[in-house]
């Protein structure tokens, strides 16, 4: 097996096992089956709810009856994204897992250790015959990709626990105790269509790192569509065949490509010689590889009218993508962001999809606010769907001051304790569950939702140990 060589071989053994069932949101109900049989054959506790959530209960150890019970979260889904050349199924693919000893990866996909990973951690504690802990609880939520409807879904009369600690961050040694809230806005505009002429062009923008457009977005990675936009806005007059761009509206998009048509097409192509030239120079830090590819291709027999090619073009040029404000009561975090996630045609119809996400919720309507006023100036009928509340920072946390003691403690060394710009589970949680009290951590993961995704190994296994010791030090 690829982990035969790694060192805690069950905390693996479950990763491998999670990760050969699809487990694309809203496709859950293999890993559910799997979670309720391994919890029977582990002699544990366990239920499931109407939405899918996974509940499960172990008794403390001897002589730690008395302390509080403990929650332990993660959520089963995953973003699955892969190469343009793989045949990669996931629906029914396992996830192939390569190894080099430091790092875990995919062939050609993402790994889904977002949040795997996490499954993994809580597993292996809750089937290890020698962790002391007192009463602890296995909550495994579904649909967290795609607007956290299991966490809403919470059943809280499965839940004992007022204490959570929640396995989905990406950074090792980081404590988070607060996250952004978030609101999607989804845009359309019906097409016309009349006789393609000139020169058909196809026009691809490629090479870029993407990422989770919480976790990552401060990083100013270039955003494929906006590339993509940029160059239409170049030229005179065009009209769009076809056009995509990006896969998850969480997911900064690392692919977009279009057909379109020019009357003078010497001068297309000089154009987009002069923005690659432009964006190699601005993204050689953050996109090393990015790369706009226009080359001449068959002409399609129709086209977007000019007219509403270019409000499609407009739209995207003038929406806004990435980070928009920095938080002043936690520096270096992003307070206010917008993803602008998705371009697609169906059905004769123009869709764009953007995630807006922000530390407060006055900041996150205004950005929606504009976003909405944008769309119906280029002619776009757009709708807000509902929105997911901020989780606000409580430095005086008993069990954030507990979790940081125990990593000094274990580590020897001090936990960074902040608050995140990507949208966690834990607001909502504590919404539901009067008197709920959570905090968030995890290891050290890179390149989530793309197919770059990393899962370091030691920081993985590292985690999982310090869990396990710090259970019976919450007092």
């Amino acid at each position: 097996m690829w982990y035969s060589k790694l060192n805690n071989k069950r905390l693996w053994k479950i990763f491998s096992d999670i990760s050969a069932i699809p487990r694309e949101s809203g496709n859950e109900e293999g890993i559910r089956n799997y979670l309720l049989s391994w919890a029977e054959q582990n002699k544990i506790e366990a239920s499931s709810d109407e939405k899918g959530n996974v509940y499960m209960k172990k008794g403390a150890t001897k002589g730690l009856e008395k302390l509080p019970p403990v929650a332990l979260q993660a959520h089963v889904d995953m973003v699955c994204v892969k190469k343009e050349s793989s045949a990669h199924d996931f629906t029914k693919d396992p996830i192939r897992i390569k190894t080099d000893g430091s790092f875990i990866y995919a062939a050609d996909t993402s790994l889904g250790a977002d949040d795997g990973i996490g499954v993994a951690i809580i597993l292996d504690i809750l089937s290890d015959p020698e962790a002391e802990h007192g009463p602890i609880e296995g909550i495994f939520t579904v649909e967290e990709e795609t607007g956290l409807g299991g966490a809403y879904a919470i059943d809280k009369d499965k839940v004992e626990a007022r204490r959570l600690i929640n396995i989905d961050s990406e950074e090792e040694g980081i404590l988070y105790i607060g996250c952004a809230g978030g609101i999607d806005i989804d845009a359309s505009m019906k097409l016309k269509y009349e006789k393609a002429a000139g020169t058909a062009l196809s026009v691809k923008v490629s090479g870029l790192l993407g990422g989770h457009s919480g976790g990552e977005i401060h990083k100013e990675r270039a955003n494929a569509i906006s590339v993509l936009a940029r160059y239409l806005d170049r030229l005179p007059s065009f009209q769009i065949a076809s056009i995509s761009g990006g896969t998850r509206r969480n997911v900064i998009p690392s692919n977009a490509e279009a057909v379109i048509t020019v009357s003078d097409k010497e001068a297309a192509l000089s154009q987009a010689r002069t923005l690659q030239e432009e964006l190699s120079d601005e993204f050689s830090l953050t996109d090393p590889e990015i790369t706009i590819t226009v080359t001449e291709t068959k002409m399609p027999a129709m086209a977007i009218k000019t007219k509403k090619s270019q409000k499609i073009a407009g739209l995207l040029f003038a929406s806004p993508a990435g980070v928009k404000g920095m938080s002043m009561a936690i520096p270096g975090i992003v307070e206010t962001s917008d993803n602008l996630a998705i371009v697609n045609i169906e059905n004769d119809k123009i869709n764009v999809v953007y995630s807006i996400r922000s530390n407060m919720d006055s900041k996150k309507m205004e950005l929606m606010s504009k976003i909405l006023t944008l769309t119906e100036v280029f002619g776009f009928k757009a709708k807000a769907g509902d929105s997911y509340p901020s989780w606000a920072p409580d430095p005086s946390s008993k069990l954030a001051k507990e979790v940081a003691a125990a990593y000094k403690s274990i580590e020897g060394k001090k936990m960074k304790v902040t608050a995140i710009h990507a949208g966690l589970e834990c607001g909502i949680i504590n919404s539901i569950i009067p008197g709920m009290e959570s905090v968030s951590l995890g290891p050290n993961l890179s390149g989530v939702h793309s197919v770059n995704e990393k899962a370091d190994v030691a920081s993985a296994e590292r985690t999982a140990a310090f869990v396990k010791k710090m259970l019976p030090m919450l007092k």
